[in-house]
């Protein structure tokens, strides 16, 4: 009877002391948020499914995700593919009354899509399920982290970091949202402008939600890295990998092939902010001096250099656009 408690008591102990272990490691991992117009381009799921298997080799933890796309749909799409991920239960955050409620190209197929008698995406949560606020959710997630250390992630209209701004003392900080975000985001790396002298247009994150962009460029408290639109331009995903990387029900592909017509290699806009958001030590992109991004009244991305601004943004050169490309392959596909 005695052995039978010892070997009880310490099973216990045992699963105890793991599940420390595991909350601690977890702790020192680079926690991330991530916001995104997922459906308006595909980009976002490649950009989705680098977090994931970042998070997979042990190097972030996804704290949750914010959507600026204003689609019921999106919802649904985000919470399947996370499950498709083992990680269904990522705080999802929505920002209502937002922009973007168009359906996608490949949004709602992708979620219908059947496969040898079963969905390849199964969410059990959407908009009826009262997903918090987008801003509600980021107080929530910055309140719980320690001081300086999340790196925020944006790659579509800046909706909810506008909300997260504005936002005022609440349950989960007596701080307002500027405060919060000084307290506690490291770094923000916004997909977002456009910072060369080859193209003049307003580009098209920064223009869906106009107001929500000059308020971010102006008002945001730390650090800020822009990869523009040029960056992503100029380093185009292999539609062979694609092919060649993914079984042809995993819900990446099927959303690729239903964008656009096959074959096409698409631009990388979003998953240059995330690369350059985790391995920033890595040598895949080159950085402006600091300076302040100004978005003027078209939405245009104007850049001032300033030796005290807190704005940067990439660029690339051509000796490296091959090997920027290799890295974003390798971690959209895991190997």
């Amino acid at each position: 009877m005695k052995i039978l408690k010892f070997i009880l008591f310490a099973g216990l102990m045992f699963i105890f002391c793991s599940s420390v272990y595991n909350r601690e490691a977890k702790s020192e991992l680079l926690p991330v948020i991530f916001d995104t117009d997922l459906g308006n381009d595909v980009d976002d799921v490649l950009a989705l499914q680098m977090l994931f298997n970042y998070e997979k080799a042990g190097k972030i933890n996804i704290l949750g995700i914010t959507i600026g796309k204003c689609n019921p749909y999106t919802a649904q799409y985000l919470d399947g593919y996370c499950r498709f991920n083992n990680r269904g239960e990522i705080p999802l955050g929505y920002a209502y009354n937002g922009v973007n409620p168009e359906d996608s190209k490949f949004v709602r197929t992708t979620l219908d899509t059947i496969i040898e008698g079963r969905k390849i995406l199964k969410p059990k949560r959407g908009l009826s399920d009262r997903l918090p606020e987008g801003y509600k959710l980021l107080r929530k997630l910055l309140a719980s982290q320690k001081d300086h250390s999340v790196i925020f992630i944006a790659v579509g209209p800046e909706t909810n970091l506008k909300r997260l701004l504005e936002s005022q003392p609440d349950e989960y900080s007596k701080l307002s949202g500027r405060e919060l975000i000084a307290k506690k985001v490291k770094l923000l790396s916004v997909m977002g402008g456009l910072y060369n002298n080859e193209q003049d247009f307003a580009e098209f994150n920064i223009v869906q939600d106009l107001e929500a962009s000059q308020k971010v460029f102006a008002e945001w408290p730390t650090e800020i890295v822009a990869s523009g639109w040029e960056i992503g331009s100029k380093l185009l995903y292999p539609h062979q990998s694609i092919l060649n990387d993914f079984k042809f029900d995993h819900p990446l592909s099927i959303s690729y092939k239903t964008y656009l017509k096959m074959p096409y290699d698409r631009e990388t806009w979003d998953l240059t902010s995330v690369l350059y958001a985790i391995e920033p030590e890595k040598s895949y992109f080159d950085l402006s001096p600091s300076g302040t991004v100004e978005i003027d009244k078209a939405g245009k991305s104007i850049f001032t250099s300033n030796e005290n601004g807190k704005h940067r943004y990439l660029s690339i050169s051509g000796d490296n656009i091959e090997t920027t490309l290799n890295a974003l392959v390798k971690q959209v596909t895991g190997k």
